[in-house]
């Protein structure tokens, strides 16, 4: 009986159903774009691969929470994922449950974090009336899908609390209506600690420690994937070489900045981001 050569992931046919997932924060959905579905470097690459795209990147993500994604990607969707595309974030980021949260519930447990616990349906451009356009929560179809962990730059905890926080009567802010039911000297204990306390040069080290395991956590999956860095020599210290790409994104949102204004890249900068992404895949004979 003759046998079949084996089908492998070089050799097999590019039209099946794999998709292309994107893991990151609000560079990563594609924010400072006017057309959310076809401009962001993850809808070039997709399109250029002729692959299903699913973006599972969320604005003020935390470097934890992009792992908590990475771990998603690795847990439930490595069986579908041709190539995970990870852009990292700023070191200026802070993660907190409201008080009441209940770890206990349908039966998680204690202690455990997953990325259908963080706050989808509150930011861009997943919020009500959010952004320019508005898409699907990516996490709406999971049937664990609770969003009570809140991801935020400390800049909007900042502004939140000059703005709004502090003043006896609260005036309405749409943009901050996730933080309505904070009690507010818990947001001012927030301020306190981003502007006093707040290291980046800790937070550095602990963001570079979580990519690495999401990168350990879709190795040991099997998948092929990239996380980008500005510090490409640093990252790549704990983070495999072929898995590594220089990408800075908070400069090209200063090189190419958008007229949304939004203080992102534009369409043009999300370009030159595709354009590093095929490069390292032909590079890695991935393509």
């Amino acid at each position: 009986m003759k046998r079949t050569k084996p089908v492998t992931n070089k050799t097999k046919s590019i039209n099946d159903n794999r998709r292309v997932v994107v893991c990151g924060d609000s560079f990563a959905v594609g924010i400072g774009c006017r057309d959310l579905i076809n401009e962001p470097f993850g809808s070039l690459v997709a399109r250029e691969l002729n692959r299903p795209l699913f973006n599972l990147a969320k604005g003020s993500s935390t470097n934890l929470s992009i792992f908590l994604q990475m771990q998603y990607v690795a847990d439930k969707l490595a069986d579908t994922t041709e190539i995970a595309l990870i852009g990292n974030t700023s070191y200026d980021r802070v993660e907190w449950f409201p008080l009441d949260m209940d770890f206990d519930r349908r039966g998680r447990r204690s202690g455990e974090l997953s990325n259908d616990m963080v706050n989808y349906h509150q930011y861009p451009p997943y919020g009500e009336n959010s952004y320019w356009q508005t898409l699907p929560n990516p996490m709406a179809d999971d049937p664990d899908y609770t969003g009570e962990m809140f991801t935020e730059n400390y800049m909007g905890v900042i502004d939140y609390w000059q703005t709004f926080g502090r003043k006896k009567n609260k005036p309405y802010s749409d943009y901050y209506r996730r933080f309505d039911l904070e009690p507010k000297q818990r947001m001012k204990t927030l301020y306190d600690f981003a502007t006093t306390v707040h290291e980046p040069r800790i937070n550095r080290i602990y963001s570079i420690g979580v990519l690495a395991m999401g990168h350990q956590r879709l190795k040991h999956a099997g998948i092929k994937h990239l996380i980008f860095s500005h510090e490409i020599e640093k990252y790549s210290q704990y983070i495999d070489t072929m898995n590594s790409v220089n990408v800075n994104l908070g400069q090209l949102s200063l090189d190419y900045t958008d007229d949304i204004p939004s203080w992102h890249t534009n369409a043009e900068g999300q370009r030159i981001v595709y354009e590093i992404v095929m490069k390292k895949l032909k590079e890695n004979g991935w393509i």
